[in-house]
């Protein structure tokens, strides 16, 4: 029967290869498991299944040489395992993960590659090499990039200073190039940009170097902040137990606001002392008040929340900050490392001679028309002329007078920028006005142009009348001539 030929013979082969190897010592059939692969159990019959298929109907067991009794085969079958459809992470311990290069990526802080990247990288070897808590190893990986980048900003304080100290030639320039660059005059455009890279050459200035430092700062600034916040929102074990003077928990805010607070001083003091490139404009006055005290306060609304791990970065690199500010702001300092010395520009009249006396002289005009100012100010009061302004008007007073004056700086420094701005002389001094405005200028050219056109178009007709008539005249020698061809006897 199962060696015979047909379905039931395959049938029965298939179903006596279900029993268990040990049934049987020697068999002259196929083993249990196929050299053919079955995919999933399938059989002759089609049918499908997960676990072996057993006989469905008693046969008579072939046994050859076998004194062992038969097993049942119901005992044999391995019983189906229980395979878990989800991960089950809630008996998982991360307090359990030891800590080592890569520990912060195995707790699922993994940023794929970038400057976040590196600064995860940087700070777990300081973690792990230095031996420091990671509140320590926070501020020291803000700290050794800060230093990392302080070469650059040594070379953008440079340029920005050399820009600064020839402003008053290259200015000029600048505005000619965007002059020509608005009208679409690209040969002067081209010409003057030539002119303003030839200058830039010979002052030694590179006007890259200015905003290298950005560039750099600002990307790994924000991978600082990524990787930190990450820390403090996981929380990372080692990070949440750590204390720090007051804060007991570093992954939340400082209930005291005593970080942020620092913070923002320390960037107030910053801008004050010329910033972190030591050379803020102080010719917009208020301008400059606006980075005093908006951007501190801005600061301070931007960090009050903040975990505290992350308002101690930014302490510190504030706290960095500060301190090369006051370095570059060192006359001292600069001749040390080489950095060009900022030069007090002295007022400079019309006709372009600059000095002290005249320095001098406009200082004690100025002087004294604010003393006159005050006295006056002073008798109005005395009369009661004055209205008794409240505190809150006078704020608001003042607020839109900061306003009005920001906004004719900005303007002006824009039109200086654009090429709109006032004229020039070349050694920087203002320009005469000029005698017509920009309407009446434009009306005279149309007037100009109109005269033009009238001109041109009686010359036109004049050199047509003057072109008749001597066609005329040729036309009548030409007939004379004739005639006294025809006739030459005929007196002439």
């Amino acid at each position: 029967m199962l060696g015979g030929p047909g379905l039931k013979g395959r049938l029965a082969r298939q179903q006596f290869t279900a029993f268990a190897r040990s049934t049987r010592s020697f068999s002259s059939f196929r083993p249990q498991i196929s050299r053919f692969p079955v995919r999933n159990g399938k059989v002759l019959g089609g049918s499908t299944t997960w676990r072996p298929p057993v006989p469905s109907i008693a046969l008579p067991a072939a046994r050859f040489n076998s004194t062992s009794p038969a097993a049942n085969p119901s005992e044999l079958a391995p019983e189906p395992s229980q395979q878990p459809t989800e991960w089950d992470l809630s008996n998982m311990d991360i307090e359990a993960i030891p800590e080592k290069i890569g520990y912060l990526k195995e707790l699922g802080l993994d940023y794929g590659w970038g400057p976040s990247s590196i600064i995860e990288y940087i700070m777990e070897h300081v973690h792990m090499w230095s031996g420091l808590p990671w509140l320590g190893s926070i501020v020291a990986t803000g700290v050794l990039i800060r230093f990392a980048i302080l070469p650059l900003f040594f070379r953008s304080a440079d340029a920005s200073t050399r820009i600064s100290n020839n402003k008053h030639i290259i200015t000029p320039v600048r505005a000619k190039m965007m002059s020509a660059a608005q009208s679409k005059n690209h040969v002067e455009m081209q010409k003057y940009r030539a002119d303003l890279a030839k200058l830039n050459s010979e002052l030694g200035i590179k006007s890259s170097n200015v905003f290298i430092p950005m560039f750099l700062q600002i990307p790994f600034g924000y991978g600082c902040y990524r990787v930190v916040n990450g820390m403090a929102r996981l929380p990372v074990p080692g990070l949440a137990a750590e204390q720090f003077a007051w804060i007991k928990d570093l992954t939340v805010a400082d209930p005291f606001f005593i970080l942020p607070l620092l913070t923002s001083g320390f960037l107030f003091m910053s801008l004050r002392k010329g910033g972190e490139f030591g050379n803020l404009d102080s010719s917009q006055q208020q301008m400059r008040k606006f980075m005093m005290y908006g951007m501190p306060t801005i600061q301070f609304l931007f960090l009050a929340f903040f975990p505290a791990a992350l308002q101690m970065y930014f302490l510190t690199t504030g706290l960095f900050g500060l301190a090369q500010a006051y370095m570059l702001s060192s006359a001292s300092f600069r001749a040390a490392v080489g950095i060009t010395i900022p030069q007090q520009q002295l007022p400079t009249d019309t006709s372009g001679a600059a000095g002290p006396d005249t320095g001098r002289a406009l200082r004690l005009l100025t002087q004294a028309i604010e003393h006159e100012k005050a006295e006056i100010a002073k008798t109005q009061k005395a009369a009661g002329n004055e209205p008794n302004l409240s505190f809150i008007d006078r704020a608001i007073n003042n607020i839109k007078e900061s306003k009005n004056q920001f906004a004719k700086e900005t303007t002006k420094k824009l039109e200086e920028m654009s090429g709109k701005g006032p004229k020039t002389n070349a050694d920087g001094s203002l320009a005469e006005p000029a005698r017509l405005s920009d309407k009446d200028r434009k009306l005279a050219e149309d007037y100009e142009k109109r005269r033009k056109e009238e001109e041109d178009w009686k010359r036109e007709e004049r050199n047509f009348a003057r072109r008749e008539a001597h066609l005329k005249t040729l036309e009548r020698e030409r007939e004379r001539a004739k005639s006294a061809f025809k006739n030459p006897n005929t007196k002439q």
